[in-house]
């Protein structure tokens, strides 16, 4: 009765052992319907913001583009100015335009000299240049100072 009773048992269990490890490797042959569609919405999730991040550094390097050509086309109106500063007899003047190179058509400049006088016998002329463009709607502006 022993080995009835305990070959009974051990073919009992080498069925289920052999049913289980048959469900189990059927399971892990292949990815669930679920598991794909995590990883495709994550994956959507990590694209749309790669896309995002890639689309505001470019606005990014063209700010950095039109900050860097304004500050250059002020500094070249303001050594214009300070070339006649010597000559110049005006205390009050105010002026704009446009630059002449077709390249720099976007671009347009206002500068502003005055005279300052702190004391009695000091006379400081303060230079300013403006240099603006419009992004969409906006206007933007570089100004650079000068005094002397």
């Amino acid at each position: 009765m022993n080995r009835q009773g305990s070959g009974g048992r051990g073919q009992g269990s080498g069925k289920n052992t052999g049913q289980t490890s048959s469900l189990v490797s059927r399971r892990s042959s292949g990815f669930t319907l679920l598991e794909v569609m995590v990883a495709v919405a994550i994956l959507g999730m990590v694209l749309v913001t790669l896309i995002g991040l890639k689309n505001r550094s470019m606005q990014d390097v063209l700010l950095a583009d039109h900050i860097t050509t304004a500050t250059l086309l002020a500094k070249r109106k303001m050594n214009e100015n300070l070339v006649t500063a010597g000559t110049r007899t005006v205390f009050q003047k105010e002026d704009e335009g446009e630059f002449p190179e077709e390249e720099f058509k976007e671009y347009t400049w206002k500068e502003s000299i005055s005279q300052l006088q702190p004391l009695e016998n000091v006379r400081i002329t303060e230079v300013r240049v403006a240099v603006l463009w419009k992004v969409g709607e906006r206007q933007e502006m570089v100004e650079l100072k000068s005094y002397e």
